[in-house]
């Protein structure tokens, strides 16, 4: 584990010494950026994995704050933003080479962001700097890579199959029913079960799935409010009757948080509704919703995949997600969330023969 940490760390502070001398050859006359310590800069509450201090010709500066990663595909931005709200300095997103769409998604985010090929695109307000320029557009080092995480839209549908269902589960008809190749799925099988969230026969199907224990590892890599973009809403009028005023939007719609647990397993009184839609600005118009940047008890979220649309609970007349989509979207909710999630989890447990189908 220590050598693991450790190498992990080499490899991000080699990116950044790349990335360093690349921004150098970029600044204008007169500019200068350097490395600083981490110490420096631990008032704004969220270490980043280095600092680089920007200084301006006119001598003012600001902390470029790093986020090194090693890969990044553009559905991990969301969760990355996420990660990298610093009180102050510029946030700075650093790999060996970042496609097209995760730079453009980067920066519809506000993500700085500088690759080991060139690619540059740095903003800052004080002192003001503009840079972009233009790289590589093919990763240089591309190969097969390990499956290490449980990130992503494709890595969701293969979980949510492993738990919604019932084993066997081999891997190509696994592979067709989430729509993706053999492959990647047998990467991921083999992951989960170097974790020990599953068995399976030797180059054989899935004998045995340890559910409860997948939810909480999807959990570690997954986040509503990271994953899926999520829009805050305040619905002035009686909260507790919106789920069934979501059940008459003609368009696909599944409620997930607290309010498809208590369905269930009520824990306490719901006083936010959370619900996965296409578009959250149209169903907040068609509802009547007011936009909330604080005091919010609606959130509607654009999810990270249609999964969440598949194994709709109809409870009179009231669509919930998966009990699986629930409780992972619960575990990584602010608040009571993750009780409630523990709560609905051990409902699951004992009555697995009722939503496992």
């Amino acid at each position: 584990m220590l050598r693991t940490m450790h190498n992990i760390v080499n490899i991000r502070n080699t990116i950044m010494r790349e990335v360093l001398g690349l921004l150098k050859q970029r600044l204008p006359a007169k500019w200068a950026v350097e490395s600083a310590s981490k110490a420096s800069v631990l008032k704004t509450g969220i270490l980043p994995d280095g600092v680089f201090i920007l200084r301006g010709a006119d001598g003012k500066s600001a902390h470029l704050m790093i986020k090194a990663k090693a890969h990044i595909e553009p559905k991990d931005v969301y969760a990355l933003k996420a990660q990298m709200q610093y009180r102050s300095g510029v946030p700075l997103v650093v790999s060996p080479f970042l496609s097209f769409s995760t730079r453009k998604r980067l920066k519809e985010v506000g993500l700085s962001y500088a690759d080991a090929t060139g690619n540059f695109w740095i903003v800052s307000s004080r002192p003001g700097l503009y840079v972009e320029t233009q790289g590589v557009e093919q990763d240089p080092n591309r190969g097969e890579r390990p499956t290490r995480s449980l990130k992503g839209a494709k890595a969701g549908r293969i979980i949510r199959a492993l738990c919604d269902g019932r084993p066997p589960f081999a891997v190509r008809k696994l592979a067709g029913q989430v729509r993706t190749n053999p492959g990647y799925v047998s990467r991921v099988l083999s992951f989960l079960e170097n974790e020990d969230l599953i068995e399976r026969e030797m180059r054989g199907p899935v004998t045995l799935v340890r559910w409860r224990q997948l939810i909480e590892r999807w959990a570690r890599d997954y986040s509503f409010l990271g994953s899926n973009r999520v829009v805050s809403y305040l619905e002035p009028r009686d909260v507790s009757q919106l789920a069934s005023k979501l059940a008459t939007v003609a368009r696909p719609l599944s409620i997930t948080g607290s309010s498809a647990a208590a369905a269930v397993s009520p824990v306490a009184p719901t006083r936010l509704i959370a619900a996965y839609v296409e578009s959250p600005e149209d169903v907040a118009k068609e509802l009547d919703l007011r936009p909330a940047a604080s005091g919010a008890n609606v959130l509607l979220a654009e999810p990270y995949d249609p999964i969440v649309f598949d194994g709709i609970r109809d409870i009179n007349g009231v669509p919930y997600a998966a009990l699986s989509q629930v409780a992972v979207d619960l575990l990584t909710s602010p608040g009571r969330g993750p009780a409630e999630a523990q709560a609905l989890l051990d409902w699951m447990q004992a009555n697995e023969s009722i939503w496992r189908r």
